[in-house]
């Protein structure tokens, strides 16, 4: 059977979701960061590799998937095998996707903020102040969640949880993480998660296990 290959921007919460998904599903795969200097970098090996410049991409043989949530979806029709990620109910499909779009939405207004901060001469920390205090606003939907269920949508994960934990994540990065990167940085120095929010905590924590790249 063909390998799966997986080109990566190592820290960033798309890439990180579908490692999530690849040690979820116990699948083997070879990583294959790529290393950009600036923002957005050169990206000719990435549009070689799959006509467009974002990561992640997946190979396998000689199949290109890009866009983490296709990349997961893909994994879940084409390895059957493996624990899945999706569902074969109509409605839990559709609220699995209600989440990916609040992961974009809600979740990613703080995020932006601060990623923003992160390509400024010198990050305001009064932005980060103001992004802390969204970020807790926003996750209290996920800690009342997290009360009735281990995951978002019952006891196992799923696309939900894959597609919020690795956002919120950047609210809980430790030393070894943020020094990294210098982005990884600015989230460490500016974005907190705050009081209240212990179950959102543990979940990220368990959701990241399953990262390979995970730093604790």
């Amino acid at each position: 059977m063909a390998s799966l290959v997986l080109h990566e921007l190592t820290g960033s919460p798309n890439n990180v979701k579908v490692r999530i998904g690849l040690g979820y599903k116990r699948l083997a795969y070879e990583r294959k960061p790529v290393t950009l200097e600036g923002f957005p970098g050169n990206r000719t090996e990435l549009v070689r590799i799959s006509r467009q410049p974002r990561a992640p991409v997946l190979v396998h043989g000689e199949t290109v998937v890009f866009e983490s949530g296709g990349i997961l979806r893909y994994l879940d029709a084409n390895f059957p095998d493996s624990p899945t990620l999706f569902s074969t109910d109509y409605a839990a499909m559709g609220e699995i996707e209600q989440w990916e779009l609040w992961a974009r939405t809600e979740l990613g207004k703080p995020i932006g903020m601060i990623f923003g901060e992160a390509m400024a001469p010198e990050p305001d920390a009064s932005v980060g102040a103001q992004a802390s205090g969204l970020i807790n606003d926003v996750t209290g939907k996920i800690e009342e969640r997290l009360g009735e269920s281990a995951f978002l949508m019952g006891d196992t994960p799923t696309g939900a949880d894959l597609a919020c934990a690795p956002g919120i994540h950047l609210s809980m990065l430790s030393e070894a993480a943020a020094a990294a990167h210098p982005i990884a940085a600015v989230f460490r120095r500016l974005l907190h998660l705050g009081d209240g929010r212990d179950r959102t905590r543990a979940w990220v924590k368990k959701l990241m296990a399953w990262d390979e790249a995970y730093e604790g």
